[in-house]
């Protein structure tokens, strides 16, 4: 097979010239001009930009094809390509330009400081498509998998950058992992409306470009109407989404939501998990579409997958690590252990060839979080006999009341079975007593007319034991997210930091 997605987009040129590669809106580019467009660019960028074999590019812009030619060009000349995120504020920016030290920056709108070297990601693409046989003077750089290919940041929202170096060896192996693990295919057409910075899109776009299939871009799930546009104009097979937005297109599609997302063969949800209502309600009212849920990370790619129509009974479950993934569950010290339920859950460790290199320049963190060849993470599982792995949370997340340990994740996917909220989430806080240490929290979105905090209370002490019931609800219009819809937990803490000094 290809070792890299470039020498991939260069086969496909050859053996499927025609076949759309990319969609946006009315663009329809194929494989042979996106190969042409691909060797173009790179030739602007090494005489204009002179970018070299092993030189860092920060990549910014919105899902267009120029992204993707860009990106592909970074990787044509063997150089290493560091996305980073469109909105992000200028003191982010300036953060990781400091950080890495990059030869020059592709971004398609204003980066406001004297201080980076910023290069038109528009218009060296308009002159790539312009001057498309320019190609003929470079040929692609050969690498070796020990690379590095990609640096990607996390969407953490505190503290500095952390770059999370990926390799050739690294992306070729998260890369067939997507591909096995969700089942993508080169007749696939999958929407992918989600930032190219970002792990779970970049893996997707990667996947796609690798077995021949079609990428079609969309800026963003706010547009319900340009969702079904999209899956109708291109006809789509499949597509990428994350929880919240999935909960979002939901509610506002109703009655059309089946007959839509019913043309897909298959919908991938990553950067999260579904909760366990919607897994349930997406099953009935989709029943021939594969929903996949995707556990990965920026150090890994997507590893554990579970298709929950085809495994009602593990509704909680993350689902299965890929065959070429190894998984062990240690304790505090490092030492592995049996992690069979609840009260047995231990920390998530895991080796493979899609694992990191390390982090750029960070050799500390790097030690941290690599050890003896496993990739240590903060995140709280057991496994049943089946293999699969239940998620309890981060381990700085877990609720310890009175030392019984009470999993955020469990207590959520309980209370958002009950149909008077829209959406849940919990966090353990100190116990005002000042008996039992931590009780949980929980923070409700609630239906306009439906929600009842008795009827609430009572529905959830009939399904959880009592220790892990809510201490106190707390009505809130939305949860706070990141940019890629995840909950923003941290945020929901200072929030009732907030809370309890304007009682002080």
């Amino acid at each position: 097979m290809y070792q890299t997605i470039v020498k991939a987009v260069m086969a496909h040129a050859i053996e499927t010239p025609d076949k759309l590669a990319v969609g946006f809106k009315k663009n329809r580019i194929t494989y042979s001009q996106l190969c042409r467009r691909m060797k173009s660019m790179a030739y602007l960028l090494r005489e204009s930009c002179d970018v070299q074999k092993g030189d860092l590019v920060m990549l910014s812009g919105v899902s267009r094809p120029d992204y993707i030619v860009g990106y592909l060009a970074i990787q044509y000349l063997g150089a290493v390509s560091v996305p980073i995120e469109k909105a992000a504020k200028i003191e982010n920016i300036l953060d990781v330009y400091e950080y890495t030290q990059p030869k020059t920056v592709l971004a398609d709108g204003k980066i406001l400081s004297e201080e980076i070297r910023v290069h038109s990601l528009k218009e060296l693409y308009t002159a790539a498509v312009e001057k498309e046989e320019m190609h003929q003077e470079i040929s692609a750089v050969d690498r070796n998998d020990d690379e590095v290919a990609e640096i990607l940041f996390t969407t953490g929202t505190t503290g500095k950058p952390k770059g999370t170096m990926l390799s050739v060896g690294n992306i070729y192996a998260i890369t067939h992992n997507n591909r096995d693990g969700v089942g993508i295919q080169s007749a696939d057409c999958e929407l992918i409306p989600l930032p190219l910075n970002h792990s779970l899109g970049l893996r997707v776009l990667r996947t796609l470009l690798y077995v021949g299939a079609t990428v079609v871009l969309q800026n963003g799930f706010a547009f319900i109407k340009e969702i079904e546009k999209n899956i109708n104009d291109f006809e789509c097979s499949g597509m990428v989404i994350v929880p919240a937005s999935m909960e979002m297109i939901y509610r506002k599609m109703q009655d059309r939501f089946s007959e839509v997302m019913g043309k897909l063969r298959y919908i991938e949800v990553g950067a999260g998990s579904l909760g366990y209502d919607m897994k349930k309600k997406l099953t009935k009212v989709l029943p021939d579409t594969h929903i996949v849920n995707t556990w990965g990370s920026t150090e890994t790619g997507g590893v554990i997958f579970l298709e929950v129509s085809k495994y009602p009974d593990k509704f909680t479950a993350l689902g299965r690590p890929i065959s070429i993934a190894k998984l062990k569950v240690v304790d505090s010290e490092g030492k592995e252990i049996q992690a069979k339920d609840i009260d047995t859950a231990g920390r998530m460790i895991l080796q493979g060839p899609m694992q990191m290199a390390g982090y750029y320049n960070m050799p500390e963190a790097t030690s941290q979080a690599l050890i003896d060849g496993w990739l240590y993470t903060n995140d709280i599982v057991y496994m049943d006999e089946d293999g699969f792995v239940y998620m309890m949370g981060r381990a700085d997340d877990i609720i310890n009341v009175g030392g019984e340990k009470v999993s955020p994740i469990e207590v959520e996917n309980i209370a958002q079975e009950y149909d008077g909220a829209v959406e849940c989430a919990c966090i353990g806080v100190d116990d005002p007593q000042g008996i039992l240490g931590q009780v949980p929290v929980l923070y409700v979105v609630p239906e306009s007319s439906g929600y009842n905090e008795e009827e609430f209370s009572k529905f959830l002490g009939g399904k959880m034991e009592r220790y892990k019931l809510p201490q106190k609800y707390i009505i809130i219009s939305e949860l706070p997210r990141n940019r890629m819809k995840k909950l923003d937990r941290k945020a929901l803490y200072k929030l009732w930091e907030m809370r309890a000094e304007e009682k002080l």
